[in-house]
């Protein structure tokens, strides 16, 4: 009986490990196992029935060490007469990147093995020990079974973006650190500068001197002046004569608020919070330093996202630069991919679904089986549209009716925009509403520099539009 092609169990990847297994003859197949580590890795020769031919034994992370396994290989291949090579590596960290890349230059035919994949095996083994050789057992029974991919790590650009955005997301979420940090000590030092309750016509309200703690006067005042002593040594003439040189801004309501909070402030006397205003200076310093970093860091993957072919997802209203360059770097490359479920299951945002017998289907939450770090941007994208992009807040609003939760439906409209942001990128459009107000040029010049503008439409559009139409 004939098959198709992509009509296996496990998909197109199944598919392609069946024809390949298929062609070669699973007799010919050399299967080697690699438990990839920092500094020494430790690998296991076998048949693709499981027959051991080489027992596991070490070699270092280096050239050295790779040219000393390949050499086993090639020893036992021509020994037992084999066509081809299996090479399975866990994805342990980066560690295991240089062996792929290695291994695909001398023509071996690589599966990469999810940790989740060999942790199941281990647990069909029935024993709860771990060890690199139970590794190995683990990785050899997935290759066996037709697990893991065959497709070559991610390079070029997109790659590339994908490093910068998971470095800003580290810089932003060390900032968020920081930034808790501050609040902590001018809580010790001056308790109030944040704000306090006071009580108008019966009713409990927050009042606070500034609307963001970390604005230009805010930090100003955190550097210089921090404790209550020193915002009554200045007085409100002072005050105000500071703003005006150091062009603070400051309002007579902020000047006011803020003497009547340092007057009835409850913090210690200065001398005893020395050390806080220490630290918080030092955390003032750490945190102009990543805003500096960030904002440099995002007109870097401003100029390299505009480059790629995911730079048409900044035609939709509610995704910016940064937010439509980390959802396209953890897309990444969409060729080997059919639909956009796929990209949806990658995410982990697809539902859970269960049935047996006769009942009727029921849908839990999400699966989660993705990669984290693609849930986490689809989720910020489907709350950004929610609030800014009219079409999709209608969609929100429909979902809110239908009485699904806010997150329910920021998770609907995410994986709304993988589905969109798929057909745009396959077949190069651009984003097609009938809102009225929009205009594209506007919608690119909201989120790019003006030279970027102009590289978009010389890249997406057609070099001869006119871009002051």
């Amino acid at each position: 009986m004939a098959y198709s092609l992509l009509n296996h169990i496990q998909g197109k990847k199944g598919s392609r490990w069946a024809q390949f297994v298929r062609d070669t003859g699973s007799e010919n197949l050399l299967v080697v196992a690699i438990d990839a580590a920092k500094f020494t890795h430790k690998v296991l020769i076998c048949t693709f029935y499981g027959d051991v031919l080489v027992k596991p034994f070490e070699f270092d992370a280096s050239l050295s060490g790779f040219e000393r396994v390949k050499k086993q290989i090639q020893l036992e291949k021509d020994k037992h007469g084999m066509q081809d090579v299996v090479v399975g590596i866990e994805t342990t960290g980066h560690y295991y990147e240089d062996l792929v890349r290695r291994c695909h230059l001398e023509g071996f035919h690589v599966r990469i093995v999810n940790s989740a994949t060999t942790a199941q095996e281990r647990d069909a083994l029935l024993n709860w020990s771990k060890t690199d050789n139970l590794d190995l057992m683990a990785i050899v029974q997935s290759i066996i079974h037709g697990r893991g991919t065959s497709n070559e790590l991610s390079s070029g650009n997109v790659h590339t973006l994908q490093k910068l955005t998971r470095a800003r997301r580290e810089l932003v979420d060390e900032r968020t650190a920081t930034q808790n940090l501050i609040r902590m000590h001018i809580d010790h030092i001056f308790r109030e500068f944040q704000g306090k309750s006071v009580w108008k016509n019966g009713k409990r309200e927050h009042c606070q001197p500034f609307s963001k703690l970390f604005g230009k006067a805010p930090r100003y005042i955190m550097r210089h002046h921090p404790h209550p002593s020193d915002i009554l040594a200045l007085g409100e003439d002072w005050l105000r004569a500071l703003s005006i040189r150091e062009n603070l801004k400051l309002r007579d309501q902020s000047i006011k608020t803020l003497l009547e909070f340092a007057k009835e402030s409850i913090s210690q006397p200065k001398k005893y919070v020395e050390a806080d205003i220490f630290l918080l200076i030092q955390k003032l310093d750490r945190l102009e330093l990543l805003d500096h970093q960030i904002k440099v860091l995002e007109r870097k993957i401003e100029d390299l996202f505009i480059e790629t072919e995911g730079a048409v997802i900044l035609t939709v209203p509610g995704i910016g630069v940064v937010t439509g360059a980390e959802f396209f770097a953890e897309m990444g490359d969409i060729s080997d991919f059919d639909h956009a479920g796929q990209l949806i299951k990658l995410a982990g945002t697809n539902p859970i679904v269960k049935q047996s017998g006769g009942h009727k289907p029921t849908y839990y939450g999400i699966s989660k089986q993705g990669r984290r770090t693609f849930r986490n941007i689809t989720y910020q994208v489907g709350k950004s549209l929610a609030v800014n992009n009219p079409e999709m807040k209608q969609r929100y609003l429909d979902l809110k009716e239908r009485g699904k939760h806010t997150r329910q439906a920021y998770v609907a409209l995410g994986n709304r925009m993988i589905r969109l942001a798929f057909s745009m990128i396959r077949n190069r459009t651009l984003y097609s509403t009938d809102q009225e107000n929009y205009v594209l040029i506007n919608e690119l010049s909201k989120k790019l520099r003006a030279a970027n503008v102009k590289k978009f439409y010389e890249q997406h559009i057609s070099s001869t539009v006119c871009l002051s139409a």
